[in-house]
């Protein structure tokens, strides 16, 4: 099947949720500055799939109406403008993690305490909703 916005957004919400629940189940391991050194490679991997496919899920986000007119709409388009900002928001958040030297689990919880990381991941389910029924046979 050819890639499409819609499969192209799957994808990302695919990624941004795998990446997620990677840095959930991290910060529960207790992981501190003391005993960090060997998981920091791999949770900055997460971190920036994370950061990229949020990015990439926006992008196609916003090109669905292109293919898919019944949600080439002023409402869509509101929706998807009022998101932006809590997009780079969460974006830059994640890089700031990336850019530490250790990351721990602490940090990692508190980014997932924080509301941006929440609203942003129901908005991606509820856009993946909003879209489930296209292209699909």
């Amino acid at each position: 099947m050819p890639e499409t916005p819609v499969s192209d957004l799957r994808d990302a919400i695919e990624r941004i949720e795998i990446a997620y629940e990677f840095l959930i189940s991290f910060a529960g391991e207790g992981i501190d500055r003391e005993t960090i050194q060997s998981g920091t490679g791999q949770t900055k991997e997460y971190l920036t799939d994370f950061e990229e496919g949020l990015a990439d899920g926006y992008e196609a986000a916003r090109s669905v109406p292109d293919s898919h007119e019944e949600l080439d709409t002023e409402t869509y388009r509101a929706f998807l403008e009022e998101m932006e900002p809590e997009i780079e928001e969460a974006r830059t958040v994640l890089r700031l993690l990336s850019e530490q030297e250790s990351v721990t689990s602490r940090m990692a919880d508190n980014l997932n305490g924080m509301s941006v990381f929440q609203s942003v991941m129901m908005k991606f389910f509820f856009l993946d909703e909003l879209t489930d029924h296209l292209e699909r046979e």
